[in-house]
């Protein structure tokens, strides 16, 4: 999963005193000013809302003069967020001794936020371990994290291919999307009596990680086992919608944010008491999170890598670096883990991409040999013919890479879901595969160690590590069903 950090566009020299941008400005045309900015600059109408903290549609509504900018107020932002001289809109100088007087509680609100963040990315593993703790235990794999209802829960591994993806063409509003007032308090002030809107905007301009863009994605609406009314289950139907990454992160931030404010003390340590519901109003407002109508669930494919040899069988896991990635920085997860996304303008059902085993493909040309990312912006892929797609394809075809799916959960930090599986790739296969494989990519360093593939060293790993919960629940689930993976 990569989300690439583009720099704010920025115009070239004199470009505000230019005849035809000067003109509107002079009008205060800002719709055309800005479609001038847009095309000097390459900007999208979304780089410009975030430069000016408008949605945007709102910039689409300026743009066309749908809607007039006549507030004092919003002309002075776009002013500010564009870098437009004051001047030319007829705007007064800033008033520098009263911004300053404002500006200190706003710095004391960011710093109090920056701080909660830092503390959440040093605790995400023992955060999680507090919340974990509210559901009942009839929903959690052990102590991985992750939320499993027995409707989800499978007998036994199944081969991807039968968890089987339907397409639902009109995807419901979520009735929380993070905008909500439980979530002020996770939300910084933008500026004076002002909170920042959502909490994405907030991390855009305090702590924005390198890999950080709004691409869509596919939401989980529902998962129906193969037989009503039992209690694990031989085959799950996914039923999907769309999504975009920053709703994930307005509410499954929000909802870790708010956990790490609860339980961070002022001498920086952590009191695992204090994560309860009392003390978290938003988590409350959706307190259930297999309730896929109430929030947007994001879902992610987390695989477990295995090179199956007849002397002896490992497997690898990453570091998710925190300065590259947005959520689980820090934490070791297995190889490759991604968001579930289209990777070409075709929309679902009719795309190539929307397909598990291609995701997961696509994160292995990704994460373990360092490929550029296919970012949704582009033609679609040739699996047939593409490398490694096709040599992929061509050995699970032939049984030397087999693919299981362990089940669907939800981390219960954050609220976010995942279809956890385990890839079983023939040694000479994964050799001829990923021979170059990377050290480093852009969500972290791959483990040089090679771990056994036996229930002993995964309990390990998970006794003595921070495991991403995803990466967690594989390795478990992995270790439970070992006999019939190996």
């Amino acid at each position: 999963m990569t989300f690439r950090h583009k720099p704010a566009p920025v115009p070239p020299p004199g470009f505000w005193e230019r005849s035809e941008v000067s003109q509107a400005l002079t009008n205060r045309d800002i719709g055309l000013a800005i479609r001038i900015f847009r095309k000097w600059t390459g900007a999208s109408q979304t780089d410009v809302g975030m430069m000016i903290d408008l949605p945007q549609p709102h910039v689409s509504e300026i743009e066309r003069g749908a809607r007039k900018v006549t507030s004092i107020g919003l002309l002075e932002r776009i002013a500010d967020g564009l870098d437009i001289p004051r001047s030319m809109l007829g705007l007064g100088p800033r008033d520098t001794e009263k911004e300053e007087a404002q500006q200190e509680p706003i710095a004391e609100s960011h710093q109090s936020w920056l701080a909660t963040r830092k503390f959440l990315g040093a605790n995400r593993g023992s955060l999680t371990k507090a919340v974990y703790k509210l559901y009942p235990e009839s929903l959690r794999v052990e102590d991985t994290g992750i939320l499993i209802p027995p409707a989800w829960r499978l007998e036994r591994p199944i081969d991807l291919s039968v968890a089987r993806l339907q397409w639902q063409e009109e995807t419901p509003r979520p009735n929380v999307n993070g905008g909500e007032r439980e979530t002020r308090r996770t939300r910084p002030l933008l500026s004076t009596g002002r909170h920042y809107s959502r909490y994405h905007r907030a991390m855009r301009d305090l702590a924005r990680p390198r890999l950080f863009d709004n691409r869509l994605c596919y939401r989980l609406l529902d998962v129906a086992p193969d037989q009503e009314g039992q209690s694990v289950h031989t085959a799950l139907d996914l039923t999907l919608g769309q999504m975009c990454y920053f709703d994930m992160i307005d509410v499954g931030e929000a909802l870790a944010h708010e956990a790490a404010a609860a339980a961070y003390q002022a001498d920086g340590q952590m009191n695992s008491d204090a994560v309860k519901w009392e003390n978290l109003p938003f988590r409350r407002l959706i307190r259930n999170p297999l309730d896929l109508t109430s929030f947007p669930l994001m879902i992610s494919v987390s695989t477990l890598t295995v090179r199956a040899s007849k002397g002896e069988s490992t497997f690898f896991l990453m570091r998710r670096n925190p300065a590259r990635v947005a959520v689980a920085g820090g934490m070791l997860s297995v190889i490759p883990t991604g968001v579930f996304q289209p990777a070409s303008v075709l929309p679902a059902p009719e795309s190539p991409d929307f397909d598990l085993w291609r995701n997961v493909m696509r994160e292995y040309s990704e994460e373990l040999l360092g490929n550029p990312e296919h970012d949704g912006g582009g033609s679609p892929i040739d699996y047939s013919r593409e490398e490694p797609f096709r040599s992929l394809d061509e050995a699970r075809k032939e049984g030397r890479v087999r693919i299981y799916c362990l089940g669907v959960g939800v981390d219960a930090l954050n609220y976010v879901g995942d279809v956890l599986t385990v890839a079983i790739f023939d040694a000479d296969v994964f050799d001829s595969i990923f021979g170059e494989m990377i050290e480093q990519n852009d969500e972290g360093e791959v483990d040089s160690e090679e771990f056994p593939f036996t229930p002993e060293s995964i309990r390990r790993i998970l006794d003595r590590e921070t495991v991403a919960p995803s990466g967690a629940a594989c390795l478990h689930l992995a270790a439970q069903h070992h006999a019939i993976l190996t």
